[in-house]
């Protein structure tokens, strides 16, 4: 039953950007997102991570990670939860071998992140250690790699080093975003933003519009859709920089952002989330599709 309602969410969120719905008319009860933890209670996740290329339609490129992540509520206060994300059971699909081998280096990585008391992120308070269980990964795998991989194959290790960390950032703060925030069923919100793009080194202005698409009261289950327009003035110049720098014809170009979260509100734990970029140049497409999904995700619904 619970996969059927994230299918939902996911035809709902192409729904969502192609129409722009108003907010429905009427008043119904508003519902918060709002972290309802208890000190020492964990759950654990299934994330995956996709790149993926196409060429008229045909996929060139395809890698896909990976891990388990255990989160942990280390403290709960008056005033603030802190949580701590184990990451393990790193694998990689991939033709790159060095990129794989790196993965099976990375071991219990942990970070640890301090929120409001109703789950907003506020910090990450052991960034630099985060940072060095990365780098000793990287090291590790090319000390025991038997041969020497060419300047390009490092190159590509250390890029992947700093992909991996960026989602394993972006993972967290996608859980988060909800928190703190109430939303009418059907009502659409939109809230200024900014993007990292591929195509820029400085984040665009962006608007993240938002829309409760579901809410269940019987199992306590709620659906959030989002959508982001990136600010097209912005964005046309940084592709107009990208392409002159590297002396490429600047083709038609798009970006689509949708996302969703599915929350049990009762106990403010994610069941579901995903996050898709794609980027159209001309015939070519470029994809990043993130999902993380609660595997104990029946308990919270029976």
């Amino acid at each position: 039953m619970l996969t059927s309602v994230f299918y939902r969410f996911l035809t709902a969120c192409l729904f969502f950007v192609s129409t722009g719905l108003l907010a429905s008319e009427g008043e119904k009860p508003d519902v918060l997102f709002k972290a309802a933890w208890l000190k020492n209670e964990a759950q654990s996740y299934l994330l995956e991570h996709r790149n993926y290329s196409l060429e008229q339609g045909d996929t060139t490129e395809l890698e896909t990670i990976t891990l388990m992540a255990d989160v942990n509520v280390q403290d709960s206060t008056g005033d603030r939860y802190v949580v701590v994300w184990s990451f393990y059971d790193f694998s990689m699909q991939s033709n790159h071998y060095p990129s794989v081998w790196l993965m099976q280096h990375i071991k219990d990585l942990k970070i640890s992140c301090r929120t409001t008391p109703v789950g907003v992120l506020k910090e990450f308070p052991d960034l630099a250690n985060f940072h060095k269980g990365l780098d000793e990964a990287v090291e590790s795998a090319f000390a025991s790699y038997q041969g020497l991989p060419s300047e390009t194959s490092r190159a590509r290790v250390y890029r992947l080093r700093e992909d991996l960390e960026s989602f394993l950032l972006m993972t967290i703060n996608h859980v988060h975003q909800a928190y703190g925030l109430g939303y009418t069923p059907g009502e659409v919100v939109d809230v200024p933003d900014k993007m990292e793009t591929r195509f820029s080194e400085t984040a665009i202005d962006a608007v993240v519009r938002k829309k409760l698409d579901n809410y269940d009261p019987e199992t306590g289950v709620a659906g959030l859709v989002m959508a982001t327009m990136l600010d097209s003035a912005q964005l046309n110049r940084a592709m107009q920089e990208y392409t002159a720098s590297r002396d490429l014809k600047q083709p038609i170009y798009r970006q689509e952002n949708t996302a969703a979260l599915v929350m049990h509100i009762p106990s403010g734990w994610l069941l579901y989330g995903f996050d898709k970029r794609e980027v159209y140049q001309g015939k070519s497409l470029y994809g990043e599709f993130f999902e993380i999904t609660h595997l104990q995700n029946t308990l919270f619904i029976e």
